[in-house]
């Protein structure tokens, strides 16, 4: 469990994890890239924006100085758009993965819960509000997980069940 550890993921940052349709790019040009997406943000007035995560995207703690609807947090991510692979940004936006990609995802998460993650979420296509948010968002070739802060997605527990399930361990 991520336990005391509260996370904000940045909307505008979500797109990091992939696309619906065509092939993703390799993690290593998505890690060169959230990477220039960092150093940019940063450089255009968030000095707190957090470098990527091993497993993809960013990670923020709660009151560390990002806050995604501040207009200067707004400006940079702007400026910086260059650097982010096309996806998903805004609240409300939808991604569009193919049904058999989206109802693989279904049984994923409902093997996900029978293997212990009880907390696990169903997928989604439609990006949630930042609104009060604590957790973590992936985007999984165009399928939508809204992590709550109570899943660990690098403990042992997640992988084994990921294992059984079907469940793709990059992107989060």
């Amino acid at each position: 469990m991520r336990g005391t550890r509260p996370a904000l993921v940045a909307a505008a940052v979500v797109a990091l994890a992939g696309c619906g349709g065509s092939k993703p790019p390799a993690e290593g040009q998505l890690q060169n890239d959230a990477l220039k997406y960092a150093r940019c943000m940063r450089a255009n007035g968030v000095p707190a924006f957090p470098d990527p995560s091993p497993g993809g995207g960013f990670e923020f703690t709660r009151g560390a100085g990002v806050d995604p609807s501040s207009p200067t947090v707004r400006a940079a991510q702007a400026k910086c758009r260059a650097y982010m692979p096309a996806g998903p940004a805004a609240p409300g936006s939808t991604t569009h993965p193919s049904t058999q990609w989206l109802a693989k995802m279904v049984k994923a998460a409902q093997c996900m819960r029978r293997h212990g993650i009880s907390d696990f979420p169903d997928p989604t296509t439609t990006m949630p509000s930042m609104t009060g948010f604590n957790g973590v968002i992936s985007d999984i070739d165009g399928v939508l997980f809204v992590f709550p802060a109570t899943i660990d997605t690098q403990s042992a527990a997640f992988k084994r069940a990921a294992n059984q399930c079907g469940f793709p361990l990059h992107n989060h």
